[in-house]
């Protein structure tokens, strides 16, 4: 249910929601705007070619494909580790990283950097949230090198074997919320 029905009510609930309140609280008038204009373009140029249905279709198809190009992609580094527990209140910044994400292999080619923008290196935005994308394979040599210095695990796993872990845990998670 993650990828048909998850991902895409979150996508939604971001844009009709979220996105417009978050707009309102912090008067981005331009960014207003901008949301404004795409729903005049939805109206004006899709309504008109495909009808109202056709066009809700073509709106829910594409936002379901992004949103699960963009869920997944996300998911694969975070949602199959462990969470930090509440009594846990001295976990450093870096092994909060070490523990808590883990990095996906950029594969063949380097695919996976392409395909995932550069976040296959989750550890490395963990630690460095604010450097651009593209350099993390840079320093990831040297964040490897760090972690194994100070005993801790630099996970990295590739890409099929991150998205079966991750679609494993999703639906122990689901069954357990399910079946309690």
């Amino acid at each position: 249910a993650f990828p048909l029905v998850t991902c895409l009510l979150v996508a939604l609930g971001w844009q009709f929601y979220l996105h417009p309140r978050h707009i309102v609280r912090t008067r981005q008038v331009s960014e207003g705007l901008a949301l404004l204009t795409r729903a005049a373009v939805f109206w004006l140029v899709l309504v008109p070619k495909f009808s109202l249905l056709g066009a809700v279709q073509f709106y829910l198809l594409y936002n379901w494909v992004a949103a699960d190009y963009i869920f997944l992609n996300f998911a694969v580094s975070h949602t199959h580790l462990p969470t930090v527990p509440k009594e846990d209140t001295q976990v450093d910044w870096i092994r909060y990283a070490a523990v808590h994400t883990m990095n996906v292999a950029p594969g063949p080619f380097k695919w996976v950097n392409w395909w995932m923008s550069y976040l296959n290196f989750q550890i490395e935005h963990h630690l460095f949230p604010s450097m651009p994308q593209f350099r993390h394979p840079l320093i990831s040599p040297r964040v490897k090198q760090l972690f194994e210095k100070h005993g801790l695990v630099y996970d990295q796993r590739s890409y099929p074997a991150a998205m079966g872990v991750t679609f494993k845990n999703l639906h122990k998670v689901g069954n357990d919320v399910f079946y309690g």
